[in-house]
């Protein structure tokens, strides 16, 4: 692999800019659009002033555009339903934005092969949306797509603050150890996570840290490494993941074993959003339509939904209600439920897409990860590495994973913008040893505050289904005590649908 000559990074944190005073005089000026739902989250209280819509009536009312609520929609395509997502685009955190022609990722990004031990249901699924199919030559259900799965030689590269290597966990007899420990639990770690052995539910009794201590002095740099890796799946260290969580993350697939494909189309998971909507009636998709308050009113329920284009609202009479919306908010939309998901932690996230009009001359890798001073910028995506619709346009994505504490700083991203873009630049002049600055012809942010559900201590296995207040609503979405994984999150809207016909 050729190396590049390392220039050593300052100790600059972006967090320091989000608190520190602008000078905008000390940076060049970039075309910078910003995309975030949290400033949609006022319109609850304000829109108290506004007046009221339509009245509708519908069988199902889906909350939530992700992918959990584009799941069970498919379940009940055939039926009289409305989806209401309260973004302009449908994604959640799986969305996309495009430029030029080109479509490139706001969210999460790729998946990888599934072991034919996954649940059968989203298997099923998958293979009915044309997505996956079985490849016998290696016993995993792979990408139909093939043009999408990305080369070992060119998937990841790791800058740190020593220099480049080629893993996050470099080989060793460390590593070896660790691999040893977790090699037992490898049929063990099935998705949907629903599907583990009650007998191994101890393991989200603990923290991933102690559960490897117990068996290994664990060097800070390899910990370092493990604290990356669970940060950038699961939005915090070790010292906070479960050890089921840390464990089913090496142990999910057969990695070791066999060639598990990795697939990342340019779009991103919104790959799977599109396949999705695809199946479903346009009509019955409601963007831009903010589910403010559920009420139980006799047999069935009232749902005030505010049309955020029109600025009215809007009632639904609906018999079922499928919530697959982040559940932080359901303490205000349906009180009665609200103490369910009060334990459930979010990490915040900050993904910027840089639009550079020329190709640059450097390696291309698809993932590029920093383990340097700055503890949230995991790195970034170079869509060179992929399939590209426009080959004069090169667009680096980059990815910032913020502690919970600190998504209050997120409220200054406006006015931090043009700095926060300037330092990311420089990160990424710094690892290329060359100045881009010049070639940025555009530059999108997304902000999710409510990005992922941290998988901590005690999370796993507490399906709030089981103790909701109503039978006819269920609450879909990896928030509802599953890990932030793609496949969790199809499968938890499989499951609601099912739920709901068990009424």
């Amino acid at each position: 692999m050729k190396r590049r000559s390392f220039i050593k990074f300052s100790s600059f944190a972006l967090a320091g800019i989000l608190t520190q005073a602008c000078d905008p005089t000390n940076f060049q000026t970039y075309d910078i659009s910003i995309r975030s739902d949290m400033q949609l989250g006022h319109l609850i209280f304000e829109s108290t002033s506004f007046p009221e819509g339509n009245i509708f009536s519908t069988d199902y009312l889906i909350v939530g555009g992700g992918i959990a609520g584009l799941s069970a929609a498919c379940q009940i395509r055939s039926r009289d339903f409305v989806l209401c997502e309260l973004s302009e685009n449908l994604g959640g955190s799986s969305s996309s934005q495009s430029y030029a022609g080109e479509i490139f990722s706001q969210g999460a990004h790729y998946d990888l092969a599934y072991p034919d031990y996954y649940g059968q249901e989203t298997l099923r699924f998958l293979k009915d949306l044309g997505v996956i199919f079985y490849n016998k030559n290696v016993g995993l259900w792979d990408f139909v797509d093939s043009q999408y799965l990305i080369p070992a030689q060119v998937e990841s590269n790791t800058l740190t603050k020593d220099g480049f290597r080629e893993q996050i966990l470099t080989p060793s007899e460390l590593k070896d150890d660790f691999l040893k420990l977790l090699f037992s639990y490898l049929p063990e770690m099935k998705m949907p996570t629903r599907l583990i052995n009650k007998e191994l539910w101890a393991l989200n009794k603990i923290s991933f840290t102690k559960f490897l201590q117990r068996s290994l002095v664990l060097h800070p740099s390899f910990k370092e490494g493990i604290d990356y890796q669970m940060k950038d799946d699961y939005g915090a260290d070790a010292d906070k993941i479960s050890a089921l969580a840390g464990i089913h993350y090496y142990m999910c697939r057969p990695y070791y074993t066999k060639d598990v494909s990795l697939f990342s189309p340019p779009e991103g998971n919104y790959y799977f959003i599109k396949k999705m909507v695809n199946t479903l009636p346009k009509e019955n998709i409601k963007t831009s339509h903010l589910v403010r308050s559920i009420k139980k009113t006799g047999g069935h329920f009232e749902v005030q939904v505010i049309n955020i284009k029109h600025e009215t609202v809007d009632t639904y009479r609906t018999q079922k209600i499928i919530y697959a919306g982040q559940k932080h908010a359901l303490k205000y939309v349906f009180p009665p439920d609200g103490y369910l998901f009060k334990n459930n932690e979010y990490a915040p996230w900050l993904i910027i897409n840089f639009v550079l009009n020329a190709k640059g001359k450097s390696d291309s890798f698809w993932q590029n990860e920093f383990l340097t001073e700055d503890p949230h910028f995991m790195g970034f995506i170079d869509n060179a590495s992929q399939v590209r619709r426009k080959e004069n346009y090169r667009v680096f994505t980059a990815y910032y994973c913020f502690d919970s504490i600190q998504r209050i700083l997120f409220a200054s991203i406006t006015d931090k913008a043009q700095e926060i873009v300037t330092e990311t630049i420089k990160k990424i002049c710094l690892y290329f040893n060359q100045d881009i600055s010049s070639q940025v012809e555009k530059v999108f942010i997304k902000v999710m505050g409510h990005a992922m559900p941290i998988p901590k201590i005690g999370y796993l296995f507490n399906d709030k289904n089981l103790v909701r207040s109503e039978p006819n609503i269920v609450y879909a979405g990896v928030d509802n005590s599953r890990l932030p994984l793609l496949f969790e999150a199809l499968d938890s809207g499989i499951q609601a649908v099912v739920e709901l016909d068990l009424v």
